[in-house]
C-alpha cells in the first residue's frame, strides 16, 4: 500500500512539474459571443497575446457575413497594446476589414511582448441569424492576420485565434417618436364652434328688426 501511495505521489509531482504549454501568439475577439437585436449597434474588441514572443507589428484581417452585419467604425482601444494604428480598411459590401498596428511610428520599430487590446470595432446588425466573425489566418502567410516578431517573421498560431459568433434576434423596430392616429371608431368629441342660445337670439333680433321696419313704412 505504501509503495502504491508513493508511486501516485511521484506521478502527481511529475505532472505538476510539466511546463504549461503556451496557447499563443494569438488574436481574439472580446466578447467572442453575444446576442443582439436586429438594427442594434454593438462593439467588440480585438485583442492580442504574443505569449513569450516580442512583437513589432500586428495585422488583423477579418471576414463577416455582409448580409447580417456592417462595420460602423473602428477606433483605437482606450489603452492599446500598440499605440500606433497605421491603417484600417473597411469593405462592407464584401464583408471584410483589416487593421495594422505597430509599437512605434513608421521611423523606428521597437519589439515588445503583447497582452492587451488593439482596437474596438462597432457593428450594426442588419438581419436575423447567427453570424461568424473570423480572423483570416494561414500559417506562413503574410497577407492576412499576422503577429511579427523581432526578425519580422510571422509567429501567429492561427489555430488558437479566438473568433466571434454572434446571434441577431428579431427584436422590435417600433418608432417610439411616432404619433398615434385615432381610429375611425374614436369617441373623441369635436370642439364646438357656437351655441344654440346664441343662434336663437340672433334669429329673434333679426325678426324684430324686420317687423319694426315694416311698421315704420305705414306710419
Amino acid at each position: 500500500m505504501k509503495k502504491i501511495l508513493g508511486l501516485i505521489l511521484v506521478v502527481f509531482s511529475l505532472i505538476m512539474a510539466r511546463p504549461t504549454m503556451a496557447a499563443g501568439p494569438l488574436l481574439k475577439f472580446s466578447p467572442s459571443t453575444g446576442s443582439y437585436n436586429n438594427g442594434d449597434t454593438f462593439s467588440v474588441t480585438i485583442g492580442v497575446d504574443s505569449g513569450t514572443e516580442k512583437s513589432q507589428g500586428v495585422d488583423a484581417w477579418v471576414t463577416f457575413d455582409a448580409t447580417k452585419l456592417e462595420v460602423v467604425s473602428i477606433e483605437k482601444a482606450a489603452t492599446p497594446a500598440f499605440p500606433f494604428a497605421l491603417g484600417k480598411n473597411i469593405y462592407n459590401d464584401t464583408g471584410k476589414f483589416d487593421i495594422s498596428c505597430t509599437s512605434t511610428d513608421m521611423g523606428t520599430y521597437e519589439a515588445t511582448t503583447l497582452l492587451g487590446d488593439l482596437v474596438v470595432v462597432t457593428f450594426r446588425a442588419k438581419a436575423t441569424g447567427t453570424v461568424n466573425v473570423n480572423f483570416t489566418c494561414t500559417a506562413g502567410s503574410t497577407i492576412d492576420s499576422n503577429i511579427f516578431n523581432m526578425s519580422a517573421l510571422d509567429v501567429i498560431n492561427c489555430a488558437t485565434n479566438v473568433n466571434g459568433v454572434y446571434t441577431i434576434n428579431a427584436g422590435t423596430n417600433a418608432d417610439p417618436t411616432a404619433t398615434p392616429v385615432p381610429s375611425s371608431g374614436s369617441d373623441e368629441v369635436l370642439p364646438q364652434t357656437g351655441s344654440i342660445g346664441t343662434t336663437l337670439g340672433l334669429l329673434i333680433f333679426g325678426i324684430v328688426g324686420v317687423l319694426s321696419s315694416l311698421a315704420l313704412r305705414f306710419l
